[in-house]
């Protein structure tokens, strides 16, 4: 369960997916370039500007992983970010 991957996919939602990624990203600690990079990289030859403007504002406080059960890489991130 700690090392599975999570595929997401649609037919045609390139940037919907990438958008979600993107946050998830932002949750993940990566810096914003880095996100809107990776981003990019998927979403080309047509990224949108709108996507990278709603990763570069999303809010990770608003959304966070659940408490009870949060994912192990959000545990280890957190204490990390604690211990500064």
């Amino acid at each position: 369960r700690e090392q599975h991957p999570l595929l997401l996919l649609s037919a045609s939602g390139t940037h919907e997916v990438g958008t979600i990624v993107g946050c998830l990203r932002r949750l993940q600690q990566w810096s914003l370039s880095g996100a809107i990079d990776e981003y990019r990289s998927f979403a080309a030859p047509t990224p949108r500007l709108s996507c990278e403007q709603f990763i570069e504002t999303w809010d990770p406080d608003l959304a966070p992983p659940p408490r009870a059960h949060p994912p192990p890489w959000f545990e280890s991130q957190h204490a990390l970010l604690e211990s500064d």
